[in-house]
């Protein structure tokens, strides 16, 4: 949902979860891959096999 570019509010919505558990899950992801940014954390996804390639 992050590479398709939607918001965490509008991820929240789809999952049921409130901003705050988006956030924090994201956050989390974020630590593991070493990014600072939610680019460089969709980059190091990539990197790692996680996602495919667009």
């Amino acid at each position: 949902m992050l590479t398709a570019g939607l918001t965490d509010a509008a991820i929240a919505a789809h999952l049921g979860w409130s901003d705050r558990t988006v956030r924090r899950h994201v956050r989390a992801m974020m630590v593991r891959l070493d990014a600072h940014t939610r680019f460089q954390a969709g980059y190091q996804a990539v990197v790692r096999g996680w996602l495919d390639a667009p």
